[in-house]
């Protein structure tokens, strides 16, 4: 039998960290970097950080951080640092271009998901994962590190073509939160250089700057001692620092460079407040700022001080969420934070989204709550929850400091050069929370209030829809508000007591009935006494983690027409009502500092419950899980509260394009069948039967034989198998009566074409829709998918590289059995709606070249090196065994196939590619969906 336990390193560590915890804190003393990571500087003022991770195997993260961005350009540049980016990706002296995304390609590494790059305010980060088993492309990311560092062409004819998809790039963030922002940006930046460079730039200079503009801001800001490499992976720290000064380290850095300047935020006395309408915006949004000087980070407390701000910000969190239940509240919710905005500012922040009528009413509620905090202060228990779940975070990011994925590590350092953020690594952070926390006192978290909300360096904006403007309060009336609560009789918050145990009785206990061990795969199949099959997979991929998920067929599929809305919103009403005598409040309080989400849904054609926890906490997941069984809880005050604030939002979303455009695109790909449907109007809402859905809901979780449950993670059998009788043999069952889905007849139409008009903006939407219904056929379904991901390959290279139509297009294909055997496909792109037809056609030549040639062996080529790379990795992940063990009985395939996809991947030809296309994407297949702007009178 097979358990997981922490190495005996490990827990020595974690032994010598809690003994650690009674030390006196020297708060003057600088937080470390964390120690495994390898910082240094080259003689050509090149920073470097590199740490070796073991997951996952095989790959390095690398990332050339410049420190450089938009606020550096000049006024003929606006623009240019985002431009230079892209330029990166169109030739360098080692690859021309289109060769360097190509190159990648073939060894795994797929533009967007993978490579990729950002341009922001400060700075520009270029991402490359690599292969590392594999001295050649090891070397290669290194060389294309380098190329972008120093490298790049900039031919005046690669230049010219990369315009055209900048403007796309730029035309599709156009909107009206573009709109809202380009107009209360400049008082958050308040006379700063940030608030006149925008990374996105301005087209009018985009399109018509001076090929050497660009360059001269490429020789300027791309040096040595401006960049760092940072370099986090499955390899030896030597090996990689060899790397970095073979590449970087004969680097000169230019003669007479300009300075690399900080820019500040100045300080204003007054408040402002910024009162904003558009006529597409799709609700009504306060938000207040308190703008701060960046606090420093080098110090412990320095580092203390970012903690109490955010315990603060959790706190006041949790009371907004609090009201947000209450009738008549003020907003539809609310939230509050400490953060940063450009290096020289942070911020504290309340925010809530407002019904109408309601703007001073949520103003003054933001204020109202600071202000009780700063008369009465929190409460121990408020302080004490919050404290629990900052210790509990850091307690399992420090036990799976050896299970962490190289991603999730590179950013830190990325930030520690760009910002000077910390670095500290997960086994300090850890013991400091266990030696700071106890000492931080309520009065000092209470104190705090009139240091983070002040009456300078206040902006207020309020943004809403046009039809509203002439019901939003004026600037004086917002202003009027801060003194009316210091003239408010307020009174200190109560907190409400809660029992601490989620299950009073615990239930009668079932017993395991057998127990099979699939031994190629270690995964055990367990039948309970009540008829549950439980597939249990334990593995050592992370030391706390545990995820779970149950399903049972049926779903809002064997419910009648009249119960479709109700049917669909009866999950979604349990998780806003609560289980047994506890409300979502309530259980939010009980689980403060524990690792446990449970989520239950019903859906189309099932129910599922899902969700994730520690081996600590796998009981309390447990009784949440029972209970989701059989206690859901009816709230009629929290169900109306529910209802309101669904009908303000879908009533303020009406004018949104986007939103209209999907509730256009939903109905035509139902083909208007109701119970494809989701609710978009208002009106809709009032055929959800509280009472209905929670009879819907208590019969789809009736009968637990109906459900196979899949756990995989850090399982030790002797403690879960007691757990699993106890909780889930104990569920109610009926073995002889199995549920099976009923078909409802959705079916998407084909062979016809639909136009949808919503909008101002000049760009359009473009989506082809291939679909029908076909025996599920497993080869079928893999060569569908990789058509996918060929076809998003060809695309790029068409529409993007050679037309410079499109900033970004994809395709995805796959096969489903539900409610019968089904194909689907899709390509999708934004464009100028001048080019509509004519990337229609670029696409469809695409297609044909498949259909009469076979796709090109170097793309085929390409998408399996990704595969191969992707089922290495996802192979040692609990998300990822948990999905395929359920999907694999939901196909009806044997389990022990899970770890044949490797099988799959080889055997894929051209061939099987040419006829899924030749097949498949025929036109009496498509639904061709085009999205147009309204047309003018």
């Amino acid at each position: 039998m097979k358990t997981n336990k922490f190495p005996i390193s490990f827990l020595v560590l974690l032994f010598f960290f809690i003994g650690q915890s009674f030390a006196q804190v020297n708060l003057s003393q600088e937080v470390p970097l964390d120690p495994r990571v390898r910082y240094g500087v080259l003689p050509n003022g090149l920073t470097y950080y590199i740490q070796q991770n073991p997951k996952p195997e095989n790959k390095v993260e690398l990332r050339l951080a410049v420190n450089a961005g938009s606020v550096l350009e000049t006024e003929k540049q606006l623009g240019l640092a985002h431009f230079t980016e892209h330029m990166a990706f169109n030739g360098t002296r080692n690859f021309e271009k289109n060769e360097l995304v190509s190159y990648l390609q073939s060894i795994g590494v797929s533009f967007g998901a993978d490579l990729n790059a950002y341009t922001s305010f400060d700075e520009t980060v270029y991402i490359l994962p690599i292969p590392s088993d594999d001295e050649e492309k090891l070397r290669s990311g290194f060389l294309v590190l380098s190329d972008w560092a120093g490298g790049i062409l900039m031919r005046e004819e690669d230049i010219d073509a990369e315009r055209s998809i900048i403007v796309e790039e730029w035309r599709t963030g156009q909107g009206y939160s573009q709109r809202l922002r380009d107009q209360y940006l400049p008082l958050m930046l308040y006379n700063s250089q940030y608030a006149d460079r925008l990374p996105i730039g301005k087209m009018e200079v985009v399109q018509h700057f001076e090929y050497e503009t660009i360059r001269e801001f490429y020789r300027d800001w791309y040096r040595p001692d401006n960049l760092a490499v940072i370099a986090v992976g499955d390899e030896d720290p030597d090996k990689l620092l060899a790397l970095i000064e073979e590449f970087f380290g004969a680097w000169e850095n230019p003669k007479n460079a300009p300075k690399r300047k900080s820019f500040e935020v100045p300080e204003h006395k007054e408040t402002f407040v910024s009162i904003l309408t558009d006529q597409e915006a799709p609700g009504i949004q306060i938000q207040l700022f308190y703008k701060h000087k960046a606090l420093p980070t080098k110090s412990k407390e320095d580092y203390r001080n970012w903690l109490l701000r955010s315990l603060y910000g959790g706190m006041l969190t949790q009371r907004l969420d609090e009201i947000r239940q209450q009738p008549d509240a003020p907003f539809i919710f609310a939230g509050t934070g400490y953060g940063n905005f450009v290096r020289d500012m942070d911020y504290f922040s309340a925010s809530g989204v407002v019904s109408p009528g309601m703007v001073e009413a949520g103003i003054q509620a933001l204020i109202v709550e600071n202000e009780r905090v700063a008369r009465f202060g929190f409460t121990q228990a408020e302080l004490d929850r919050v404290k629990r779940s900052v210790l509990n975070n850091a307690e399992r990011a420090f036990k799976e400091m050896d299970k962490t994925e190289s991603r999730s590590l590179v950013g830190r350092y990325v930030n520690h050069y760009l910002n000077g953020r910390f670095a500290e690594g997960e086994a300090w952070k850890y013991e400091f929370y266990q030696e700071i926390l106890p000492k931080i006192t309520l009065e000092e978290l209470n104190a705090l209030a009139k240091t983070l909300v002040r009456e300078d360096n206040r902006i207020i904006i309020i943004t809403a829809p046009d039809a509203e403007k002439d019901k939003l309060p004026t600037e004086q009336q917002v202003l009027a508000l801060f003194d009316a609560v210091k003239q408010m009789d307020l009174q200190a918050y109560e907190e409400k007591l809660l029992s601490e145990n989620l299950l009073e009785t615990l239930p009668q206990t079932g017993r395991i009935e057998a127990m099979d061990h699939l031994f190629s795969i270690d995964v055990y199949e367990i039948i309970l006494s009540n008829g549950v099959k439980v597939f249990v997979k334990p593995t050592d991929f992370k030391n706390d983690e545990i995820v779970f998920s149950a399903r049972g067929e049926g779903g809002g599929s064997l419910f009648g027409e009249e119960d479709h809305y109700s049917a669909s919103y009866s999950g979604v009403l349990v998780n806003v009502m609560g289980i047994g005598d506890f409300t979502p409040t309530d259980l939010r309080k009980i689980l403060a500092g524990r690792s446990v989400s449970v989520t239950p849904n019903v859906g189309t054609y099932s129910q599922t419950i899902s969700g994730s926890t520690s081996p600590r906490d796998l009981e309390m997941a447990l009784q949440l899980i029972h209970l989701y069984f059989t206690a859901p809880r009816e709230d009629r005050q929290l169900f109306d509260i529910f209802i309101s604030n669904q009908k303000t939002q879908l009533a303020s979303a009406q004018s949104n394009p986007d939103y209209q455009f999907s509730k256009m695109l939903n109905h035509i790909l139902a083909d208007g069948n109701l119970r494809a449907s989701s609710i978009y109007d208002p009106e809709e809402l009032e055929k959800i039967d509280m009472q209905r859905a929670l009879e819907i809901y208590a019969q789809s979780f009736s009968n637990a034989a109906n459900f196979e449950f899949f756990f995989t993670g850090n399982i030790d059998l002797d403690i879960f198998k007691p757990l699993l009788e106890q909780y889930i043999a104990s569920l109610p069952s009926d073995p002889s009566h199995l549920d099976r889905f009923r078909d409802m007849g959705i079916r998407t139409p084909r062979g016809r074409t639909e136009v949808i008009e919503v909008g101002t903006d000049e760009k359009s939407q473009v989506i082809l829709f291939f679909s029908a219904e076909v025996e599920y056929d497993r080869k079928k379904a893999t060569d569908i998918s990789y058509l996918g991901e060929i076809l998003t390959i060809k695309l790029i290279e068409s529409l993007r590289e050679e037309i410079g139509g499109v900033y970004g297009v994809g395709a995805n294909g796959s096969m489903g059995i539900q409610p019968m055997g089904n194909f689907s496909f899709s390509i999708g792109f934004p464009c100028s709606p001048d080019m509509v037809d004519v990337l229609i056609e670029a696409a469809w030549e695409e297609i044909r070249k498949i259909q009469e040639n076979g796709p090109m062996e170097e793309d085929l080529n390409k998408v399996k090196e990704k595969r191969r790379i992707a089922l290495e990795e996802n192979l040692k992940r609990n998300n990822y065994w948990n999905a395929q063990m359920s999907a694999f009985r939901l196909y009806g395939l044997p389990l022990e196939l899970i770890i044949e996809a490797g099988k799959f991947i080889e055997e894929v030809t051209p061939e099987r590619i040419q006829r899924a296309a030749q097949e498949f994407l025929v036109k009496e297949n498509l639904l061709e969906i085009k999205k147009f702007p309204l047309r003018r009178e």
